[in-house]
């Protein structure tokens, strides 16, 4: 009988001894890949959200009024920005000032603000799913503005205060009607404090009314405050915006400023090297733990099997074979665990509307390098906790095994 066999049937003989270190390696697996799974999935919705999101893939272009030689952001600019190549869409905004006064708000000066698709606000109620585009008449106001509780007016028509210019530097107010559909979180700042987001029909026509042209002229004559244009992907986003500066137009892309991926993805990654370290030390102190206690129960079995002719590097390979296999079962105990684990955590986490989109899959699985990568760790490191004891019981000679039968 070879060793190996040797091992392999001192395993089945002795599998109680084993149980312990078994279940810490197969928990300790389980624990790791439920961490890989679902972080390294998220990770990877995160990175794709981020790099082909489409706030990456804009470019905002500003009007600069008042500056020599600025151009108009009009419908010319419009039509110029959507021929350059590799632009998916071009989203222009226009923002206007508007008063409310009603019961429970003393006054609140807001900005309708033209809703871009590229860079929506973070609606926290709404009186219907798949809010945008706003129809005709609709506004979504953010839930507080200076000092005043505006949730009480979703869903309800209300009566607001424009400026229609009569003269220059002259104007008068007039009443319009709206309906408020949404609300949103005004920690949202990125069209500006107090900014609430209506259809763009309603923002260009009080818009023009304040400038004192018509409607129809007012994309022609005055333009817009901001356009933002939006790359076909990521990777074009420096020749878009070296093309739209070309034209004389000032802009920036965000890519600019996304310089390194959030926090939330460091701290995955900072995460999985920690889950790393921990399995690593509790696979050597268990192995080197539960080698060492059965060197010391199974003396005389080393010392017959070395009476009879198995050398000392034979015996040496026995017991780390032995540990070799019980790193194996504990490696395969904890991959079947952590899968269930994963989908478990990942059915949990789903439900939840700022996590759902980065745990697409039912089953989140980590990677095959990953997942290879932690089974070996696992035997490896078990082995290596199991080399020290067993090196002292592979040496120990045949007469003193035999003299405490």
């Amino acid at each position: 009988m070879t060793f190996y066999r040797l091992a392999a049937a001192n395993v089945r003989s002795m599998w109680r001894r084993f149980v312990g270190l078994v279940a810490l390696l197969a928990i300790a697996v389980a624990v790791c890949l439920t961490a890989f799974a679902v972080s390294g999935r998220a990770q990877e919705a995160a990175d794709q959200r981020v790099q082909e999101g489409t706030a990456n893939r804009s470019v905002t272009v500003e009007r600069l009024a008042g500056r020599h030689g600025a151009k108009p952001l009009t419908g010319t600019a419009v039509r110029q920005l959507a021929d350059i190549r590799h632009v998916a869409s071009v989203q222009p905004r226009a923002q206007v000032s508007f008063g409310y006064k009603g019961p429970g708000a003393p006054g609140a000066l807001l900005y309708a603000t033209t809703a871009r698709p590229a860079l929506k606000p973070p609606v926290t109620r709404s009186v219907r799913a798949g809010l945008f585009p706003l129809r005709p008449g609709e506004i979504v106001l953010p839930e507080h503005a200076q000092g005043n509780d505006l949730s009480p007016l979703l869903g309800k028509k209300i009566t607001v205060e424009t400026t229609h210019a009569e003269s220059a530097g002259q104007g008068r107010g007039a009443a319009a009607h709206i309906r408020v559909v949404g609300l949103f979180q005004p920690s949202w700042q990125l069209d500006g404090p107090d900014a609430a987001y209506a259809d763009d029909a309603t923002v260009v026509r009080w818009a023009a009314a304040k400038a004192g042209v018509p409607a129809d002229q007012y994309v022609r004559t005055v333009g817009y405050d901001r356009i933002t244009v939006v790359a076909d992907s990521a990777d074009h986003v420096g020749n878009v915006l070296r093309s739209v500066q070309a034209k004389g137009y000032s802009a920036a892309s965000l890519q600019q400023e996304m310089t390194a991926l959030p926090g939330v993805l460091k701290l995955i990654r900072a995460t999985g090297r920690i889950l790393l370290v921990v399995l690593g030390l509790l696979a050597l102190i268990g192995a080197l733990v539960v080698t060492g206690a059965l060197a010391r129960q199974r003396v005389r079995e080393i010392g017959i099997l070395k009476a009879v002719g198995f050398r000392t590097r034979s015996v040496l390979a026995m017991l780390i074979t032995e540990m070799a296999v019980v790193g194996a079962c504990g490696a395969a105990l904890g991959a079947a665990l952590g899968t269930a684990g994963a989908a478990a955590t990942a059915a949990g986490l789903r439900d939840r509307p700022d996590l759902g989109p980065y745990l697409t899959d039912r089953v989140p699985l980590p990677g095959a390098t990953a997942l290879s990568g932690v089974l070996l760790l696992t035997i490896a490191v078990t082995v290596l906790g199991a080399c020290l004891p067993a090196q002292r019981a592979a040496r120990l000679p045949p007469a003193d095994a035999v003299r405490e039968w």
